[in-house]
C-alpha cells in the first residue's frame, strides 16, 4: 500500500451531476469519501455528458470517462474506459459500482471489489422481455461472480447475491448514510404529501402513487401532492395527472437543491416512496432522520430500513394503489399517529449516520486488499510447490 492513506479507484457510472442519471448511489459515492478524505486519496471514475470535465470536486478527484453522448453510447464507453483503468492505474484498492446497464469487467489479479445496490436480473424479463432480461441477467451474474469480495447497500441484496455468487466470496453489508443537520431539521408541518427521488415510473411505482393520490383526493379534496425530482418519465407522469384530472393537486418541482430539500423535509405532511424494487432507499433513510412521516412499499430493503414493528413508518403492498391510498389518508388524517412516526424514524435512522457508513466502507476496503493478498500468496505457493498428480 502506498503510505498510510489508501489510494482508493471507484468507478461508477452515475454522478449528481450526470443529466441522465444521479441518483442515490452517485451521492452515496462522493459522500463516502468526502468523510474519508483523511483516510483515503480516492479518485472517483464516472461516466460522461455533455458538457461534463474531469475535474476536482469538494477536495475529490473525479474523471468522467467515456463519449458524452447519446446516452447509450455513454454508458457502453464508460464501460469500456473504466475496464482499462481498473487495469492501467495504480491503486491499492479499487471498487466499481456495479450496473447492468454499464457492465464493467473488473480484472482478474487486481485488488478490486464490486459493491451492488439492487440485482437487475430478477425483473429485467418484465422490463425488456425475455430475450433481452434473460441476456442482461446473465451478463449480470458472470459480472458478479468475477469479485472475490463484494458489498451489498442492503440485508436483502445480500441475501439475494448469496443466490448465485461463488461459494467463497464474501459478502460485506454496507449501507449508504445520511447527513447529520437532518436530525436536527424542525419540523414546521403543512398539508402536502412528497415524493422525493427519480421519476422513474417503473422502479419507483410513481403512477401507482398517482393512482392512490387520485382515490385519496375522493376523500379529502384539497390535498397537495408535490414530486420533487428529475428523470426520463416525468413527460409520462404529467400526461398521467392529466388524465386522471388531478393536475391541479399535483406540484412537479423538477430537481431540488440540499437547501431546497431540507425545507420539503421541515414542512411535508408525510413522504411517500412507492418503489417496486430498491436496492438502499437514501430518499427513505434521509426522511427518517428529518423526522418525516414515512410511507414505503414492501419492498424488503425499503422495509429494512423502516423496520417491521412499525415504529418509523408505515408500509403498503407494492402496486396496490387502493392500500396506498388508505395508508395516505389514515396518516395525513392523524396528528399522533404523525408525531410518533417522527420521533421513531429519527431514532431508526442513527444506524445511517455516515460517521458509522464510513467505517463499514473502510473494512469493506481493507478486506479487498486482504482477499487480494491470499490469493496471491495461494498462487505463490501452487508455484513453488505444485499439487502432486492425482494417481491414475
Amino acid at each position: 500500500m502506498t503510505g498510510e492513506r489508501l489510494k482508493v479507484l471507484h468507478c461508477i457510472y452515475d454522478d449528481p451531476e450526470n443529466l441522465w442519471v444521479g441518483g442515490g448511489g452517485a451521492r452515496r459515492v462522493f459522500d463516502l469519501y468526502h468523510h474519508l478524505q483523511s483516510e483515503v486519496d480516492a479518485t472517483i471514475a464516472t461516466g460522461s455528458w455533455p458538457g461534463a470535465q474531469s475535474s476536482i470536486v469538494d477536495g475529490l478527484n473525479v474523471r468522467r470517462l467515456g463519449v458524452s453522448w447519446p446516452y447509450p453510447v455513454s454508458r457502453l464507453t464508460y464501460a469500456m474506459a473504466a475496464a482499462r483503468l481498473l487495469l492501467s492505474e495504480a491503486y491499492d484498492v479499487a471498487v466499481v459500482d456495479h450496473s447492468a446497464y454499464a457492465p464493467v469487467m473488473i480484472p482478474r489479479g487486481r485488488p478490486v471489489g464490486i459493491t451492488v445496490h439492487h440485482l437487475t436480473g430478477p425483473v429485467a424479463a418484465a422490463r425488456w422481455g425475455h430475450i433481452a432480461g434473460g441476456l442482461l441477467a446473465k451478463t449480470e451474474r458472470a459480472t458478479i461472480r468475477r469479485a472475490r469480495v463484494v458489498s451489498a447497500t442492503s440485508e436483502a441484496t445480500a441475501r439475494a447475491l448469496r443466490n448465485f455468487v461463488n461459494p467463497e466470496t464474501s459478502i460485506v453489508p454496507v449501507s449508504s448514510g445520511v447527513p447529520d443537520h437532518l436530525f436536527r431539521l424542525r419540523r414546521r408541518e403543512e398539508s402536502f404529501v412528497l415524493y422525493l427521488g427519480r421519476l422513474d415510473e417503473t422502479q419507483k411505482g410513481l403512477d401507482v402513487l398517482l393512482d392512490a393520490f387520485a382515490l385519496v383526493l375522493r376523500a379529502k379534496p384539497d390535498a397537495q401532492l408535490r414530486i420533487a425530482g428529475r428523470g426520463p418519465h416525468e413527460a409520462v407522469l404529467r400526461a398521467r395527472t392529466q388524465a386522471l384530472g388531478i393536475q391541479s393537486s399535483v406540484q412537479f418541482l423538477g430537481a431540488v437543491t440540499d437547501a431546497e430539500r431540507d425545507v420539503l423535509f421541515s414542512s411535508a405532511a408525510c413522504q411517500v416512496v412507492p418503489s417496486r424494487f430498491e436496492g438502499f432507499g437514501i430518499a427513505a433513510a434521509e426522511a427518517l432522520a428529518a423526522g418525516v412521516p414515512l410511507i414505503v412499499s414492501d419492498d424488503p430493503s425499503l422495509v429494512e430500513i423502516v423496520g417491521a414493528d412499525g415504529s418509523a413508518g408505515r408500509t403498503s403492498p407494492r402496486g396496490d394503489a387502493h392500500a396506498l391510498s388508505a395508508e395516505i389518508l389514515a396518516l395525513i388524517s392523524d396528528d399522533d399517529l404523525r408525531v410518533r412516526l417522527s420521533v421513531g424514524g429519527r431514532i431508526r435512522a442513527e444506524r445511517y449516520r455516515w460517521e458509522a457508513v464510513a467505517v463499514e466502507h473502510v473494512r469493506y476496503l481493507r478486506q479487498i486488499i486482504r482477499a487480494d493478498g491470499n490469493r496471491a500468496s495461494s498462487i505463490a505457493r501452487e508455484a513453488l510447490h505444485p499439487s502432486s498428480p492425482s494417481p491414475q
